[in-house]
């Protein structure tokens, strides 16, 4: 969800139409999954993404002829089994996978539900986007959206609305995307999750490069350090969020959910005895700890009680993979591709080691568009 600030910022500013391109279905290997989306303009302009290249080209071109009086879906396959959605050869990707995308000009209802979904992720809330793609012809491309606290909007109608309004509570409930039948249509069913929350305690140089590739990720970055106001906002213009507190208070200072990822970087022993301290008990998703594995012992053996089994279990130190990082960027890029192996659930290992597919995988699409 991270493409949806872009398009947002794209719209604003935009002149002309916009057609709105969102992958709904996946079939196979994908290089994006169901709720990647691209806005694009008539000069060529285009704000988001829906693969790693090689779709957006095609959809550019047949974008606004192929939305000129309502939308459409076009369906891309390169499993070499079947046709692309103008009854041709396959699509030549390379994927072996067959990925559907909506295409649509980009009026209110879209509009409202990419705001609908940017502010719920701005307070924290998940969110669900339910997308009509195929079905009645009035339904497509017709939307139903729901928040944690509660908060509705959108508009699909008769039978087809209550069940895709009984469909979005329960993918709420559950926190899990998917695409497929419902009601009598296909629907996309999209859980939009929070933006990952980044702590990192320290205000040294090798503290800057971890806020850069972390928020260029679009993740939420919050630097705690013992230091002016002042300081931090020069040194971390790139951070979300500024606290200056001593170690002592560091913990209570902060919001730490169990989404909350945190890395002590202080390089003080005595900072990040406190710390370690104060956050260990904490709910947190990941805490690493900066420097070589005896420091960590030691901070370990030092503390009463001694910690816990679980809350060993969420600590990574030496924080970071083995890539043999050496210097602030390196080791920065070390510590955000664990990071960001952690929230994907994988083990950061090579690619060429992996055995299952690289990229998304979904159930195989049985149903023929129309």
């Amino acid at each position: 969800m991270k493409d949806l600030d872009a398009i947002l910022r794209a719209r604003a500013h935009a002149r002309g139409p916009c057609v709105l391109a969102t992958v709904v279905a996946v079939a196979g290997s994908s290089y994006r999954k169901p709720g990647a989306r691209m806005l694009m303009g008539e000069d060529g302009w285009l704000a988001g993404g829906v693969s790693g290249g090689c779709l957006e080209t095609d959809i550019v071109r047949k974008a606004f002829f192929r939305t000129s009086t309502a939308p459409c879906v076009l369906r891309y396959d390169s499993t070499g089994e079947g046709t692309d959605d103008e009854g041709g050869l396959s699509f030549a990707l390379g994927c072996n996978g067959v990925v559907d995308v909506l295409l649509e000009r980009f009026e209110a209802g879209a509009e409202e539900a990419l705001v609908f979904a940017a502010e719920a992720r701005n307070q924290g809330q998940r969110a669900v986007v339910a997308t009509v793609y195929q079905g009645p012809a009035n339904a497509v491309a017709t939307r139903w959206m729901l928040r944690d606290d509660g908060l509705e909007a959108g508009h699909v109608e008769g039978a087809l609305g209550e069940a895709v309004r009984a469909a979005a509570r329960e993918a709420l409930e559950q926190g899990q995307t998917w695409s497929g039948p419902c009601g009598g249509a296909q629907v996309l069913m999209e859980v939009v999750e929070p933006p990952h929350s980044l702590v990192l305690f320290g205000s040294g140089f090798d503290v800057a490069p971890v806020v850069t590739q972390a928020a260029g990720l679009g993740w939420r970055v919050t630097v705690v350090a013992d230091r002016p106001m002042e300081t931090l906002r020069r040194r971390f213009p790139l951070a979300h969020a500024l606290v200056s507190s001593k170690a002592r208070d560091a913990a209570e200072a902060v919001h730490l959910t169990p989404r909350t990822m945190a890395v002590l970087m202080t390089h003080s022993l005595p900072q990040d005895q406190v710390l370690l301290a104060g956050l260990l008990p904490r709910p947190l998703r990941y805490l690493g700890v900066l420097g070589p594995r005896a420091r960590t012992e030691k901070l370990l053996a030092a503390m009463t009680p001694a910690p816990s089994d679980a809350q060993l279990e969420k600590l990574h130190a030496p924080v970071g993979l083995d890539v043999g990082a050496e210097g602030a960027e390196e080791i920065a890029l070390s510590i955000v591709a664990e990071l960001q192996a952690v929230v994907s659930d994988r083990e950061g290992g090579k690619l060429r080691e992996r055995q299952a597919p690289i990229h998304t995988v979904a159930q195989p699409l049985v149903r023929k568009l129309a």
